[in-house]
This record gives structure tokens, C-alpha cells and sequence, in this order.
């Protein structure tokens, strides 16, 4: 059985906590946006759904950042 280093465990921890708040940033300006009206609203839309695809696809494929 391979044991693992304690430094990469924290190094694959810290890694996929980034990505999770990215993607969590990601909701909250796709929330904030379908509440605006103006031309901000669009905007926060759009980088949300960024965010949300290099977050939560980034953790889902196992991509590194």
C-alpha cells in the first residue's frame, strides 16, 4: 500500500477548496445578476457561469489550476 505525503494531501486539499470557492463565487454572481435590471446585470451572468465552469468542471475533470 502506498502511503501518501502529508504535503501533498494538504496541496490536493488546498487545490480543490479553491476550486469549490471559485464556483461558489460563480452561483453568487449568477444569483446577484437575475436580480439586477440594469446592464450589470448580463455582466455578473456571464462571469458567474465563467466561474462556475473553471470552479465546479475544474473539481468535477480533475483539473489543476
Amino acid at each position: 500500500m502506498h502511503l501518501r505525503n502529508a504535503d501533498s494531501l494538504v496541496g490536493e486539499w488546498m487545490d480543490a477548496s479553491w476550486q469549490l470557492a471559485l464556483g461558489g463565487a460563480g452561483v453568487l454572481l449568477i444569483v446577484l445578476g437575475l436580480q439586477r435590471d440594469d446592464i450589470i446585470g448580463p455582466i455578473f451572468l456571464v462571469a458567474g457561469i465563467a466561474l462556475v465552469v473553471l470552479g465546479f468542471g475544474g473539481q468535477l475533470f480533475g483539473l489543476k489550476l
